[in-house]
């Protein structure tokens, strides 16, 4: 099924070997930014992205020579109702300690059953829209000592912006029943 780990050895492996020149072209990776953070901030009808210090994934497409390609999922929180942490503060700060204590925290969620829809483990029967953005050309730089802040900055605001438009173009669409506005957090 191509699952793999998002470590930045499997990644680089996965993007420089292989392909139709065997060192990686025509190959690509899906990385779900955010991960166990922003795992407690999905709440249906809203879209927290922790983003703002997440560059790694820039400097692995860097040093690969990979586009990145922004996508946003309209819909995907939706699919489960979650413990909130402001209703159970006490759970949320369990919910943090278990995730700074082994890197990654359990989210207490619920859904619809097989035979009913009040609970369960099944994603409630609610629309998932994928949109995929316009690509983001991306200048390769394999020695990391030459990789410049400044240029991860700049593919990384451009990365931002690209979510954004897409918010903006797509919202009305696809979040008619949102509680809030795209909200990129730390």
């Amino acid at each position: 099924m191509g699952i793999a780990s998002v470590s930045r050895e499997s990644c680089e492996n996965l993007l420089t070997k292989g392909g139709a020149d065997g060192e990686g072209m025509g190959r690509a990776i899906t990385i779900v930014i955010g991960g166990a953070r922003e795992s407690l901030h999905a709440l249906p009808y809203s879209l927290r992205l922790v983003l703002k210090r997440r560059k790694g994934f820039i400097k692995l497409a860097i040093r690969t020579g990979a586009d990145l390609v922004p996508v946003l999922a309209f819909g995907e929180n939706d699919l489960y109702e979650q413990v909130r942490p402001d209703q159970h503060p006490f759970i949320h700060k369990l919910q943090m300690l278990v995730k700074q204590t082994m890197g990654f925290t359990i989210p207490l969620f619920h859904a619809r059953g097989v035979f009913n829809y009040d609970v369960g483990l099944m994603p409630y029967r609610r629309p998932l829209n994928i949109i995929v953005g316009s690509p983001i050309q991306v200048v390769q730089e394999r020695d990391r000592s030459k990789i410049d802040d400044e240029y991860i900055n700049h593919l990384h605001e451009k990365y931002v912006l690209e979510l954004e438009r897409l918010w903006e173009q797509w919202k009305d669409v696809y979040a008619k029943n949102r509680t809030s506005e795209l909200e990129i957090i730390a």
